[in-house]
């Protein structure tokens, strides 16, 4: 991701894995500064900021690439760089040891939607200090592993390549199971590379992260010790969990006093005179009443996940998560209730992404929430995970809770969650189009059931900020 950081909206790491997958492998020997909101900046130490934290990208190893193609490097290949690791000449070799990873599904749409296949595997080797590097914490290390798929389109003109990657990731997306693409979609985009003679060459890119655990130790560390000095903390969902990690902490509750209209007592002296004693004057002046707060309310959401029965294993200094036999069944019913909860909470919850949060605008949203919580458990009590890991079925829940905000900052995260709704309309009545035209029947009832909440959600939304106006 080489865009300039002022082109990008802020950019939040709420887990290890974002801090990785926002990390520019193009360059090293550069700092990443966490802010105690768990924003991120590249490159430019932050100003005005008591307390933050530094994540120090020391290098970028390339360990393995895959070509796609076995003629000499020219196009692409040769942008993309990467040679000085190991050649790997079979694709399956990543499958056998990513085998958490949807890679073998990936590659077989992206042959069906006719791309050349890349892959670049890279260890990321950090140093994480507090503040301006003042104290170092750990020295830890990540692996990426990208994949790059690369649309037929080399006989193209510059504008017409990009066209055609942007329709070739949505042809993607649209190909992929339903679960996959809810995770694809969150860490794929278009990347572009630029040749002196060829212009730019679009492709795909496929961004796997996999944080080591001294790594994720290191970030939650640091995580703590930003937020430890703030007075009110709001954490959000993190898109995945480990070992049970909460996905949406919920947030502290905000004390909000009571705002009524209030009177001013001002006593003013009048002038008196050596004859006479003037008694002082009282005069009470009425202060206009500060507009109400706005109730708004924030999701807090903490669900089961495969990784809770994941067998860890380290080969050669990559780390490797296994699931088999028992295990697997386990995980794939987990994962299952996760993709239903996920279903459910998208009916009253809008993700707003800019701010890092899931935020819902009516009462229902409690009621909504409870409903999720107790399906949580419910399900949880028939899959016997205790057969493989004890684990406490109580910490799992949905709530919704309450916050109060300023009319002006209200206006603004709901501006935010309106602009995203409309955005996922836009992008189902383009599906739903496509579906009609390829007579997909099953996927156009889905996707017609989809549209149809996700309408009535934005409109309720907008309903809500019009009554702030």
């Amino acid at each position: 991701m080489s865009n300039s950081e002022k082109k990008l909206p802020p950019r939040f790491a709420k887990s290890p894995e974002e801090l990785v997958f926002y990390t520019d492998t193009d360059q090293s020997d550069y700092p990443i500064y966490m802010l105690p909101s768990l924003e991120i900046k590249m490159k430019k130490r932050p100003e005005d900021v008591e307390r933050y934290a530094t994540f120090h990208l020391k290098t970028v190893e390339v360990k393995s690439f895959y070509d796609g193609k076995d003629y000499l490097y020219r196009g692409l290949p040769a942008l993309l760089g990467g040679r000085e690791g190991n050649k790997v000449k079979d694709l399956n070799d990543y499958v056998r040891a990513y085998p958490q990873l949807p890679l073998q599904t990936i590659f077989n749409v992206a042959a069906d939607i006719k791309c050349t296949v890349y892959v670049r595997e890279m260890q990321l080797n950090y140093e994480v200090y507090k503040g301006d590097y003042e104290e170092l914490l750990s020295e830890a290390a990540a692996t990426v592993l990208a994949v790059i798929l690369e649309p037929p389109y080399a006989d193209k003109f510059e504008n017409q390549r990009f066209a055609i990657t942007y329709s070739t990731l949505k042809r993607l997306l649209s190909k992929l199971p339903p679960d996959i693409t809810t995770l694809i979609q969150k860490i794929a985009y278009v990347d572009k590379k630029v040749g002196s003679r060829s212009g730019a060459w679009p492709f795909i890119k496929i961004k796997f992260c996999l944080p080591s655990p001294e790594l994720s130790n290191a970030f939650e560390a640091v995580k703590k010790w930003l937020q430890g000095v703030e007075e009110v903390q709001v954490q959000a969902l993190v898109p995945e969990a480990e070992e049970g990690e909460v996905e949406a902490q919920a947030p502290v509750q905000i004390q909000v006093p009571e705002v009524k209209p209030k009177e001013l007592e001002v006593e003013l002296e009048v002038p008196t005179t050596p004859t006479a004693v003037q008694p002082q004057l009282q005069v009470q002046v009425a202060v206009p009443p500060k507009p109400s707060l706005v109730k708004v309310y924030l999701l807090s959401m903490r669900l089961p996940s495969k990784y809770l029965v994941q067998r860890v294993e380290v080969n050669e200094n990559v780390e490797v998560r296994r699931w088999e036999g028992e295990r697997a069944t386990i995980a794939s019913r987990l994962e299952g209730i996760r993709r239903a909860c996920y279903a459910k909470v998208e009916r009253v919850f809008a993700h707003v992404e800019d701010f890092g949060t899931w935020i819902a605008v009516t009462d229902e949203a409690v009621d909504e929430a409870k409903k999720v919580s107790d399906f949580i458990k419910s399900e949880l009590l028939k899959v016997k995970i205790d057969q493989v890991k004890k684990v406490d079925l109580d910490a799992y829940s949905v709530k919704a809770i309450p916050i109060y905000l300023e009319p002006e900052d209200a206006r603004e995260l709901l501006n935010a969650a309106i602009q995203h709704l409309s955005a996922d309309v836009e992008e189902l009545e383009s599906k739903i189009a496509e579906a009609e035209k390829e007579q997909k029947k099953e996927a156009l009832k889905r996707l017609e059931s989809t549209l149809k909440y996700k309408q009535e959600l934005l409109n309720a939304f907008k309903r809500f900020l019009q009554t702030l106006t």
